[in-house]
C-alpha cells in the first residue's frame, strides 16, 4: 500500500505474509513423494548459463498469497519462473542422463495439471479405467490458471479468482463433453440475496466489461484515451454518452461503432461468406479504422477489453475474433443476450476441483456436494499415492520428453522436483502444456511444428484481488463495477457471491468483499510478439510493493469521491502474475493463409507417441476449450497406441 499506510495489511501483517510465502516455497519441496529415490541435485546439473534475475526472485517480488491451500501458489511462483527460464537457456540439457529413474511405468503421462491436463486424465480414465496415468504439474497445487485466492477478513472467509473465472451452466446431452453431468456439477446455484443494496452486482468478472453491461451498475471513469476532461459517467451507452467528455466527432464515431453492420461493408466477392473467413486476414484495428472508418479512440477503448479475453489489442488480433465475440461494429445478434455468466466463489478453481475429485476421489473429502467441492481442504497426500490408477505429482517441472528404445515405442519424461531430476517411462504422453514450454522440452519437434509455433504470440495478464473490509465507497458512487482509463488496468468489480453450505459470507456494503482487477499489457504500435515480451518484462520485473502502491493509487483515483480510505478499507492484496496467460491470434491463425494451414492444425498432428492438447489451440482460451483439447489429444493418442 502507499507509504502512509504500509505498516500492515489489516488482520495479517507483512511479517505473517513473509512467513507464509517462505512456507509456501518450502511446501513445494515437501510435496514430492516420500518414496522418490534420490536424484541429481539441481545445483550440480545447472550447467547452463545463470539467469541472475529469475534466480533471485523471492518474497519481495512474489508478495502475499492469502490463506488456505492456494496461498503458496498464486500466479507464476518464483520457482516456476526460475525453472522455466532455465529451460529457455537450455540449462538442463547436458545432465539429463544423470536423472534418477523412479522405476515407474505408466500407460500415459500428462504434462500439465490445468483444465486441459485434468480433462485428458478424465477421458483416459473413462476409456481405460484400469490403466495407469500420471499427471505432472509444475505448481504446488493443480488447476493451472483455474486457481483461487482466499482471504480471512475479520473472520469472514472470502475467495476470488486467480485467472479463469466464469462459466455458463447449460444442459448437456449426456455425452463425453457433458461435464456437468459426468463430474456431478450442479446446474442451479444460490447467490447472496441482493436486497441489501440498490446496486446491481455482477456474479463474475467479465460480462460487465461489455456483453451484459446493461444488467449491472457499471461506471466509466473517462479522460485520457479518447481525450477530454476527466469525468465519471454512469450508463455510458445510454443517456451518459451525451455527457461524456469527448468531442462530437469522437461521440459520433462511437455511435457508428455500435450501429455498424458487417453486411454493409464486406467486400463484394466475400459478402455472402459464412462464417466471414476474410476477417481472419486483417486485424480488428484495420477493420474498425480502415473498413468502417472509425476514429482511433474507438479502437483504443476496445483494446484492453479485447486483451482481457484474448491477450492483446486490436492491432494484434484478427478481426474475425471481434465478430466471434459479438463486439460492436458487426451488427450480428449477440449470442450472449440470454446467457447468465456465473462463477464459483474462487472462479473456475471449482471446476478443476470437480475434475480432481473424479480422478482421485479421496483427494477432496466428502460426497462431492457443492459445499465439499468449494470448502473442503485438499488432501495432498492422496494425490500421488503409490498404486493409484491416476497419480498427480505437484511442483514437478518437466524439462525433457522424448522417445527411446530400439523401436522408439516408449517415451521418457524427465522432470525437476525439489532440487533433483527424475525420469519416468510411458507408452504415450499428452502435452497439456503451452507452446512456450513445448518448444523447449520436445527435442523431436519437426520443422513443421517449430514453424507453426513461431506464429504463436503469447501475452501476459496480472489479476489482482483486493480484499475489502467494506465497499460502502462504491455504493456511494452508485457502482459495483468500474471501467476506467488509468495507470494500472482498465476494469474492476466486486461480485455477489455464490453460496454453498460451507461458504456464506455476509453480503452488503458494510461487509467484506473482493475487488478484482484484470490488468492487461497491450502496447499498440509494437509488433505483436514484441508486445508480449514488453508486457512480460514489465509484469515480471516489478516488485510487489511497486504494484501495491500503483494499485492503491489507482483505487484512490477511482473511489476517493465515494469516501474511499485505503488504510481502513483494504484488508489485503494478492497478485497473480501469468506470463503466458493468453494466445493472441493474429491474422491467419484461425483459418490459415493459402497455401499454409492454420498453425493449430499443424500442432494437433501427433508426434509418434506424443500428442499436444492445450487451450491455446482454440485461439480463445477458456475452460471448455481446454477440456476439449485435452480430450482430443488423449483420444488421438489412445487410437495410435
Amino acid at each position: 500500500m502507499g507509504s502512509s499506510d504500509s505498516g500492515r495489511l489489516r488482520g495479517i501483517t507483512r511479517r505473517d505474509f513473509v512467513y507464509l510465502a517462505g512456507a509456501g516455497a518450502a511446501g513445494a519441496v515437501v510435496s514430492c513423494r516420500a518414496d522418490s529415490p534420490g536424484g541429481t541435485p539441481l545445483d550440480r546439473i545447472a550447467g547452463g548459463p545463470p539467469d541472475a534475475w529469475s534466480d533471485a526472485l523471492g518474497v519481495a517480488w512474489y508478495g502475499p498469497g492469502g490463506v488456505g491451500d492456494y496461498a503458496p501458489s498464486h500466479g507464476n511462483t518464483p520457482d516456476v519462473v526460475r525453472l522455466a527460464h532455465g529451460l529457455r537457456v537450455d540449462r538442463y540439457a547436458g545432465q539429463l542422463a544423470d536423472a534418477s529413474d523412479t522405476g515407474e511405468r505408466f500407460d500415459v503421462v500428462i504434462v500439465g495439471g490445468g483444465l486441459a491436463g485434468l480433462s485428458a486424465a478424465h477421458h483416459f480414465k473413462r476409456h481405460h479405467p484400469t490403466g495407469r496415468c500420471l499427471v505432472l504439474d509444475n505448481h504446488p497445487i493443480f488447476g493451472g490458471e483455474a486457481k483461487r485466492n482466499e482471504f480471512d477478513v475479520g473472520g469472514v472467509r472470502l475467495m476470488g479468482p486467480q485467472g479463469s473465472n466464469d462459466f455458463v451452466a447449460r444442459a448437456g446431452d449426456g455425452g463425453p463433453d457433458d461435464y456437468f453431468r459426468s463430474l456431478g456439477i450442479p446446474m442451479e446455484f444460490e447467490y447472496a440475496p441482493d436486497d441489501s443494496t440498490d446496486l446491481r452486482v455482477p456474479l463474475e468478472n467479465y460480462g460487465f466489461m461489455h456483453w451484459v453491461q446493461d444488467r449491472f451498475s457499471v461506471g466509466h471513469r473517462l479522460g485520457g484515451v479518447a481525450g477530454g476532461e476527466d469525468a465519471f459517467i454512469r450508463d455510458l451507452w445510454g443517456a451518459g454518452l451525451e455527457t461524456a467528455p469527448w468531442s462530437e466527432e469522437v461521440k459520433a464515431g462511437f455511435r457508428r461503432w455500435r450501429d455498424a453492420r458487417l453486411a454493409d461493408h464486406a467486400p463484394p466477392d466475400v459478402s455472402g461468406q459464412d462464417p466471414p473467413r476474410w476477417l481472419d486476414g486483417i486485424t480488428l484495428k484495420q477493420y474498425y479504422e480502415g473498413v468502417l472508418g472509425l476514429p482511433p479512440q474507438v479502437t483504443a477503448y476496445v483494446d484492453p477489453i479485447l486483451a482481457s479475453i484474448i491477450g492483446l489489442g486490436c492491432d494484434a488480433v484478427s478481426a474475425w475474433w471481434g465478430y466471434h465475440f459479438a463486439l460492436p461494429g458487426f451488427g450480428v445478434p449477440s449470442r450472449y443476450d440470454d446467457v447468465v455468466f456465473q462463477s464459483f466463489p474462487g472462479g473456475n478453481a471449482g471446476i478443476a476441483r470437480y475434475f480432481m475429485k473424479d480422478l482421485v476421489p479421496d483427494s477432496i473429502p466428502g460426497d462431492g456436494s457443492l459445499g465439499d467441492m468449494v470448502g473442503a481442504e485438499v488432501r495432498f497426500d492422496e494425490l500421488d499415492r503409490a498404486g493409484g490408477t491416476v497419480a498427480v505429482r505437484l511442483s514437478a517441472t518437466v524439462v525433457d520428453v522424448r522417445h527411446f528404445g530400439p523401436a522408439q515405442d516408449r517415451v521418457r519424461v524427465t522432470y525437476a522436483l525439489g532440487d533433483r531430476l527424475y525420469s519416468v517411462e510411458a507408452s504415450g504422453v499428452v502435452m497439456a502444456s503451452g507452446g512456450w514450454v513445448n518448444r523447449h522440452v520436445l527435442p523431436e519437434l519437426p520443422d513443421s511444428h517449430r514453424h507453426a509455433y513461431e506464429q504463436f504470440v503469447h501475452a501476459p495478464i496480472l489479476v489482482a484481488n483486493v480484499a475489502l473490509t467494506n465497499w460502502r465507497f462504491m455504493e456511494r458512487l452508485g457502482v459495483a463495477a468500474c471501467m476506467y482509463e488509468g495507470d494500472l488496468g482498465f476494469s474492476c468489480n466486486i461480485r455477489r457471491p455464490m453460496y454453498t453450505p460451507s461458504y456464506r459470507p455476509p453480503f452488503g456494503p458494510d461487509h467484506p468483499n473482493v475487488l478484482t482487477f484484470y490488468i492487461t499489457f497491450e502496447s499498440p504500435g509494437l509488433a505483436p510478439g514484441d508486445q508480449g515480451i514488453a508486457g512480460r518484462t514489465e509484469m515480471l520485473s516489478t516488485s510487489f510493493a511497486d504494484y501495491e502502491r500503483r494499485l492503491v493509487d489507482q483505487m484512490r483515483t477511482l473511489f476517493d469521491d465515494g469516501g474511499f480510505d485505503a488504510g481502513s478499507d483494504i484488508a489485503g492484496i494478492v497478485l497473480n502474475r501469468w506470463g503466458h496467460a493468453y494466445l493472441a491470434p493474429g491474422p491467419g491463425f484461425f483459418f490459415g493463409t493459402n497455401p499454409a494451414p492454420a498453425p493449430p492444425d499443424v500442432i494437433r498432428q501427433p508426434l509418434g507417441r506424443i500428442a499436444i492438447g492445450h487451450s491455446e489451440l482454440r485461439g480463445h482460451q477458456n475452460w471448455t476449450g481446454a477440456a476439449g483439447e485435452g480430450r482430443r489429444a488423449v483420444e488421438t493418442l489412445l487410437e495410435s497406441l
